[in-house]
């Protein structure tokens, strides 16, 4: 059931020690179609899609949510400080025809803001509409890189082996996985929730014990497929542009007074908190 309340909220998607990450930004709204809200037992976690690096990954996604697939299952692997990992598993995902790998792109016609050259990971990072990217070193393909946050679909050995199940990371940024697996979008609002879902056991692969209830997802919805009046309204960051530059500049140079000892001028992709505006009805079995 929507209730029609709203709240508008002003969050960061990590922590902010001075006051330069929220002065003077500016900001885009999601559009209806690239939200996917995950309604869960411990509250709703929003994500904005990605079709535009992961199209098949994204329609396979809220093909499966409208269809309902997603209703009543759980996270059913959880590891603490790495990944959440839920979806109908089993003999659902053996139905469905696996999909090809999404992980490499082509920077033709893509706007981007270099972050840092020389990344541990890859010959630069940068942010394209909102997503941590990599790029090689002539800067002609792309990828999606593994900070806080962002989701992609879980796949057997085989690169071309991913059918519903996905993951959410919880940890600080696992970028080994930068490449080859698949990331479709990224939570904007509610990792607070994400946080909350319940631990497995570490030397079990994060299997909940069997004692243990997971926490459950109870339903899914692409906002475009609500009321017009419920849907939710989440405005983020633009990463791109003279502002956004700036702010890039300000967390990599770090001119404060706090800093007695100024540390080297590097900037990690995944420690840039974007920020984001929340607006939206409660959402309620």
């Amino acid at each position: 059931m929507i209730i029609q309340s709203r709240v508008l909220l002003l969050v960061l998607s990590s922590f902010v020690l001075f006051s330069f990450a929220i002065q003077a930004q500016e900001f885009r709204t999601i559009k209806d179609e690239r939200l996917l809200i995950i309604e869960t037992d411990e509250g709703n976690v929003y994500v904005e899609l990605a079709p535009e690096f992961a199209p098949k990954h994204v329609e396979r996604v809220v093909q499966l949510s409208r269809k309902q697939r997603y209703t009543a299952t759980e996270f059913y692997r959880v590891i603490e400080g790495f990944v959440a990992q839920a979806g109908p598993g089993g003999k659902q995902n053996s139905r469905l025809a696996p999909l090809k790998l999404e992980a490499l792109n082509k920077t033709e016609n893509l706007d981007y803001s270099i972050v840092q050259s020389n990344d541990l990971f890859a010959p630069f990072t940068a942010f394209s509409n909102g997503f941590a990217i990599a790029l090689n070193r002539d800067k002609s393909e792309f990828w999606l890189t593994h900070c806080p946050g962002v989701v992609a679909m879980a796949r057997g050995n085989e690169a071309d082996s991913a059918t519903s199940d996905f993951y959410i990371t919880i940890g600080q940024a696992p970028r080994y996985l930068d490449r080859i697996m698949t990331i479709f979008g990224r939570v904007v609002y509610g990792m607070d929730v994400v946080q909350r879902t319940k631990r497995g056991v570490t030397g079990e692969n994060g299997l909940l014990p069997n004692q243990q209830k997971p926490t459950q997802i109870l339903n899914t919805y692409v906002a475009i497929d609500l009321p017009k009046e419920n849907r939710p309204i989440i405005r983020v960051e633009k990463t791109q542009g003279q502002v956004f530059e700036q702010k890039l500049q300000a967390r990599k140079n770090r001119n404060h007074a706090f800093f007695f000892e100024k540390p080297p001028a590097v900037l990690d992709v995944c420690q840039v908190p974007l920020t984001v505006e929340f607006e939206a009805p409660e959402l309620k079995s």
